[in-house]
Formats: structure tokens, sequence, C-alpha cells
């Protein structure tokens, strides 16, 4: 019975601990103002409605299909004169391409 009744203390304590880590480190984060200058920056550059220029290195002539949203991506497809054509993945959030696809025979 010594040995439950201990369990039991030793087991609040920690669930106790528990919360106040939780409590310190939410607080942390809350009034952190660094972090809070970061965000207030990205609202800025939203608010303000700058959008960053991404360069794909298209040939002249090449042309843009119509973008699809596919999750938290954007593909949109590419038309090449006198090429394959190709699928583009890209992240609308940094504008960064995650894949290429191109149209085509497998190489062997």
């Amino acid at each position: 019975m010594q040995f439950l009744k201990a369990l039991i203390v030793i087991m609040g304590v920690m669930i106790i601990a528990g919360f106040a880590f939780l409590g310190v480190e939410l607080y942390k984060r809350i009034s952190d103002p660094e972090r809070r200058a970061a965000m207030d920056a990205e609202r800025a550059t939203a608010a303000a409605g700058r959008t960053e220029e991404v360069a794909l290195g298209l040939p002249a002539g090449a042309r843009l299909g119509d973008p699809v949203a596919v999750g938290n991506r954007v593909v949109f497809r590419v038309t090449i004169p006198d090429a394959a054509d190709r699928l583009y993945v890209m992240d609308p959030r940094t504008g960064a391409v995650a894949v290429t696809v191109t149209a085509g025979a497998a190489a062997p």
C-alpha cells in the first residue's frame, strides 16, 4: 500500500512538472521578440502584395498551361516548340520547383 501511495505522489508531481514546462515554453514562444518580428515581416510582405519572381529558364516560344492546385503544390504544363512537353511541380510558398517531369520515351 505504501508503494502505491508513493507511486501516485510521484506521478502527480511529474504531471504538474510537465504542465509547468509546457506553460513556460508557451510563454517563451509567445513573448519572443525575434519570432514576433519575423511574423510581422511576413504579414507586411503578404499585405503589400509583393511577389517574388522565379525564373524557369524556358526557351523562346514556350507556352505555360493552366496551373492546377494539387495539395499544397501547383502543377503546370509547359509546351516547348520542337521538344517534349514538361510538367512543373512548384511550391507556391517558396517558389521552388520541386519536380520537373518530361514527357517522352523512357531512357534505356
